[in-house]
């Protein structure tokens, strides 16, 4: 999965984009299709970061406990990174 994150996030990145939401989509073998969306507050820009919150929406909810024939991931809620504040000290 890491393979096809680093591809989604080079092209959100690419184009100046972070996502907001991340949504990890499973079918398993009887054809049975779940998909489950984590929105963050802050959005998120980096490859590692979506692979991170893509691997704990499968682990939070379990959807890897059976054998599946298919697995994707998605990011919407498309915008401008987010943009650190300094304080004056």
């Amino acid at each position: 999965m890491r393979p096809r994150i680093r591809r989604v996030g080079a092209i959100d990145i690419a184009d100046g984009l972070a996502a907001r939401t991340i949504q990890v989509k499973v079918r398993y073998t009887d054809f049975t299709t779940l998909t489950r969306q984590y929105t963050v507050e802050d959005p998120v820009e980096s490859a590692d970061d979506i692979y991170t919150i893509a691997c704990s929406i499968l682990r939070r909810t379990k959807l890897v406990e059976r054998p599946l024939r298919l697995i994707g991931l998605g990011v919407s809620g498309l915008g401008p990174p987010g943009t650190q504040l300094t304080l004056p000290l």
